[in-house]
């Protein structure tokens, strides 16, 4: 498919940029719902719609913002911005790169019921979700989302394009790395670092280091597979 012609710059000055999600699957509409109550709405962007390589990823589905196009055919225009709702991390990773390589700006999407203290530090691109809480010197790479309900505590660091999903407890001290993937009702222990690509299955308890790219799960969490 060729790529679309797109406009080069906003209609005129004071126009706000549109949101473009990246992924239009079940997380993409989750942010879409988010993108619709967050803090930033109508005051630094407007939503515009999806793109999905998938055409077909909003068929059967009731969606208010439309598909726009292919990920892989876009062009990003001046008066766009992005956010990248691909749940998996490297994927994230690989769509967002591709996206920002092409000039595309990334945006961050904060829920209004979020909690953000002083002094954190949230790359480009962090996704929010309902209820979630960023507590004071806690650092976000970027596109890192934190699902709704969960929290990283004070002083805790997760690394970019790392997914953080529903009910997770990052606690003080925490290090993560790159693309690590949280299922939901983990918790991690203070101080404890868990290496670049690991998984951490739903429910896990992690009270000691996680080797780069190793899957735990379980009660204390232990390496599996």
């Amino acid at each position: 498919m060729a790529a679309m012609p797109r406009a080069n710059s906003a209609d005129h000055m004071g126009t706000l940029p549109g949101l473009i999600i990246i992924g239009a699957g079940g997380f993409g509409r989750e942010v879409l719902a988010w993108a619709e109550q967050s803090v930033q709405l109508g005051r630094e962007w407007t939503i515009k719609g999806f793109i999905d390589d998938n055409p077909e990823a909003l068929a059967g589905k009731r969606a208010p913002a439309p598909l726009l196009g292919r990920i892989a055919d876009w062009q990003p225009a001046a008066d766009e911005v992005f956010v990248c709702a691909v749940g998996a991390p490297e994927a994230k990773r690989q769509c967002a790169e591709l996206i920002a390589a092409r000039g595309g700006r990334f945006a961050r999407l904060f829920h209004r019921t979020a909690v953000v203290a002083h002094e954190t530090n949230l790359g480009d691109g962090v996704i929010l979700c309902p209820h979630a809480v960023i507590s004071p010197q806690a650092r976000l790479g970027r596109g890192v989302a934190i699902n709704y309900h969960s929290n990283v505590a004070h002083d805790a660091e997760v690394g970019d394009w790392s997914q953080v999903n529903g009910h997770c407890d990052l606690t003080g001290g925490v290090w993560v790395g790159r693309e690590v993937w949280f299922s939901t009702h983990a918790a991690v222990a203070p101080g404890v670092r868990v290496g670049d690509g690991a998984y951490i299955g739903a429910g896990a308890i992690v009270i000691e280091d996680v080797e780069p790219g190793t899957r735990v799960f379980g009660v204390p969490a232990e390496r599996f597979g």
